[in-house]
C-alpha cells in the first residue's frame, strides 16, 4: 500500500479542540472585543426615537404577514414605552 503524498497547499485539518495552531476563537470574530465605552442602543437617550422606529418595523412586519416578527418588534417597541414613562415621572 503507497502513502499519499499531499499536495504542499492542503494543510492538514486541524483535530478537534486543538487550537494550539491559532489564535483562540471568538464567539463573533467581527464583534469588538470590548464593548465597556458603547451604548447598547445607538440613540441612547431618546427612547421616543427607539419606540417610533420598533412600533413602524412591527406594522410592517404584521402588514406583510409576519406575526411573530411584529410581536418581537412591539415588544421592543413597549420596552421603550415604558423607559418613556418612567423618565416622564
Amino acid at each position: 500500500m503507497a502513502l499519499q503524498k499531499r499536495h504542499p497547499s492542503k494543510k492538514k485539518p486541524a483535530e478537534r479542540g486543538d487550537r494550539s495552531r491559532s489564535a483562540p476563537a471568538r464567539k463573533h470574530p467581527h464583534a469588538p472585543r470590548s464593548n465597556a465605552n458603547r451604548s447598547h442602543s445607538g440613540n441612547s437617550g431618546q427612547p421616543k426615537n427607539s419606540f417610533d422606529r420598533y412600533t413602524a418595523l412591527a406594522l410592517a412586519a404584521a402588514a406583510a404577514g409576519d406575526v411573530i416578527e411584529a410581536e418581537n418588534y412591539y415588544q421592543h417597541a413597549e420596552h421603550y414605552y415604558r423607559v418613556m414613562k418612567q423618565k416622564a415621572a
